[in-house]
């Protein structure tokens, strides 16, 4: 046995073969006067701190089941240990777990809710769902009640767990808020974001009032799903029931911002910064990101220098999105100063931070120094990182970085078909067809697969959602009638399909027109120029990178159609109007 452990089983004084003794008496009288009680109620400390105190207050009297939740509370909140490698402190806190639930277990305390809910929690807390799970189902039904339920709703959302989370929030005796909160948040962190409004829709359907943590999470999913009109409604009902604008809502307030700035509505989102009467910096963050991902790097380099004017300490999270705005603007010059100021604030550069440095190097075409950057950083990068210089390789059509880029990427990602496309259509644009087939003969033999496109646009309050060739919408016979129109059309005023990067699905040049004819944001498009009023914009969102031809065949159809198009897609927003983007092509 590893000598921290035997040093935990020490201090409270459990034999190795005495974990599940039979249930001994202990004195149910509060003790929260004593003062070992008060030092053990306080948070952070580390594991081993936590079961000293409850091994001194156990020899002094019989511990309680207020004990016990103080204990098990304080665990959930450990610090990790000074233990003599990381994988040891991990193993100090979940063997203390495993300690404390011995103890409970022994003494009979988890005869009381209260006690099996401070236990959930904590392996909630250490991801030890499992667990969490065993003490569930083996409680008896007295010892637990409403506070369990939800335990486990929150604790399988927060784990990303949805089946779970969902079979557990439908099997409840009885829903409260909390738990409708739980599920919702659920669907959310697993990215479900139309569900989560769905879950939303239900809970007011059976007469529940949104709070501040629903609403955040509500916020949170028309954000990803460009759901304007949705977000709008929240904004409306927190000024009706006066939520908005009170000192400590600032989370609340937050949300709305980035949900705007994700909508492409920068003027609300500046009206309500502006209102904010307490800012903070992750409020700074998501008004510099949002103007960064809408284009305005300049607006979004003189907000960063307000924030530093004003007093505000940068985080790690401030330099990403100020050096994202450099990246999509390309200025070059202004995003190494940015990166090198980062250690003048105390902050050492991370993963992230060295991989917009790359993406800004790569989208301004200087590759290699890009690549020497990602080679030479202290950290591996992540495929994303690889991914997003792989992007610029291909945009700037560079066999040498690519290669080996791409390579990099199918050892990083050998499941990814998206990976062996790129450098497919890399290869296969330059003539080096052997090359491209062997790659494609690998990516069939491993049975990689690409990332489904998709693409929302919503109308009438409700989030429709499009595919690639899709045919399941109810207006798909009008779309493609529209579409096909559209085509034609365009052809009259010189569009031709730029096939080069739908050579890995397609052999002939007709088939790689058909696909990108029918591609996900396409059918958005069509569906929003058959339902929207021609007075307001069309807002789609995608959650891939819009390819080279779609890009082009929105700036036509904004000018032929006199439409406003507003897309967002992986990286940034691209406003459609008269013929030009608002990214300058640059994305």
């Amino acid at each position: 046995m590893p000598a921290h452990l035997r040093h935990l089983r020490a201090l409270v004084g459990l034999r190795s073969t005495g974990a599940a003794t039979a249930a001994v008496g202990f004195s149910s009288a509060p003790t929260r006067g004593c003062s070992l009680h008060a030092a053990l109620a306080r948070r952070g400390a580390p594991a081993a701190a936590a079961l000293a105190l409850f091994s001194r207050i156990r020899a002094a009297t019989l511990p309680t089941p207020y004990t016990f939740s103080l204990l098990l509370a304080s665990l959930a909140s450990s610090s990790p240990s000074r233990s003599p490698t990381p994988s040891a402190a991990v193993f100090d806190r979940l063997a203390a777990a495993g300690l404390a639930h011995a103890q409970a277990l022994k003494c009979g305390a988890l005869a009381h809710p209260v006690v099996t809910n401070c236990l959930l929690k904590l392996y909630c807390a250490l991801g030890m769902l499992p667990d969490a799970r065993m003490v569930f189902d083996t409680s008896g039904a007295t010892a637990l009640d409403a506070v369990s339920w939800n335990t486990m709703v929150s604790g399988y959302g927060k784990c990303g767990d949805l089946e779970a989370a969902r079979e557990m929030f439908v099997r409840m005796p009885e829903r409260g808020l909390v738990s409708w909160s739980a599920m919702i948040d659920a669907c959310v962190r697993a990215g479900e974001f139309s569900e989560a409004l769905r879950v939303f829709d239900q809970m007011t359907g059976n007469g529940f009032r949104p709070d501040t943590v629903v609403l955040v999470s509500i916020l949170k999913a028309c954000a990803h799903l460009g759901a304007l009109e949705r977000g709008r409604w929240v904004h409306r009902f927190l000024k009706a029931e006066g939520l908005g604008g009170r000192p400590g809502n600032v989370m609340l307030e937050t949300a709305l911002v980035d949900m705007y700035c994700k909508c492409g509505c920068m003027n609300e989102a500046w009206w309500v910064f502006d209102g904010v009467q307490s800012h903070d910096v992750v409020l700074w963050n998501a008004m510099i990101g949002g103007l960064a991902m809408n284009g305005h790097g300049k607006r979004a380099l003189e907000l960063f220098r307000r924030m530093l004017d004003r007093g505000f300490v940068p985080n790690e999270s401030t330099f990403v999105v100020v050096l994202c705005a450099c990246t999509h603007t390309g200025r070059v010059d202004e995003g190494k100063d940015v990166f090198r100021s980062m250690r003048d604030h105390g902050i050492e550069p991370r993963r992230e931070h060295y991989g917009c440095l790359a993406d800004l190097l790569g989208r301004a075409g200087l590759l290699e120094e890009a690549e020497a950057v990602l080679l030479d950083m202290p950290m591996e990068p992540h495929a994303s990182q690889w991914g997003a210089l792989m992007s610029s390789c291909l945009m700037h059509n560079n066999v040498g970085v690519g290669e080996r880029v791409g390579k990099k990427l199918i050892e990083l990602e050998p499941d990814d078909g998206g990976r062996y496309v790129v450098l497919f259509n890399l290869y296969a644009v330059n003539g080096l067809w052997e090359d491209a087939k062997a790659l494609r003969k690998m990516m069939e033999e491993r049975g990689a697969n690409k990332e489904t496109g998709l693409s929302f646009i919503e109308w009438n309050g409700l989030v429709h959602e499009f595919r690639s060739g899709d045919t399941r919408h109810p207006q798909t016979r009008l779309i493609y009638a529209l579409l096909e129109d559209m085509e034609q059309r365009l052809q009259l005023i010189g569009y031709v399909k730029d096939t080069g990067q739908v050579l890995m699905d397609m052999d002939d040049e007709e088939d790689k027109g058909n696909t990108l004819s029918y591609h996900s944001e396409r059918l958005a498009l069509a569906f929003g120029i058959l339902n929207i009023p021609h007075d307001m914009p069309i807002r789609i969102v995608k959650n891939l990178r819009v390819c080279r031809d779609c890009h082009v065949h929105a700036k036509l159809v904004s000018k032929l159609y006199q439409r406003e198009i507003i897309v967002r897609d992986r990286h940034r927003f691209h406003l459609f109007r008269g013929g030009v983007c608002s990214c300058n092509d640059f994305w």
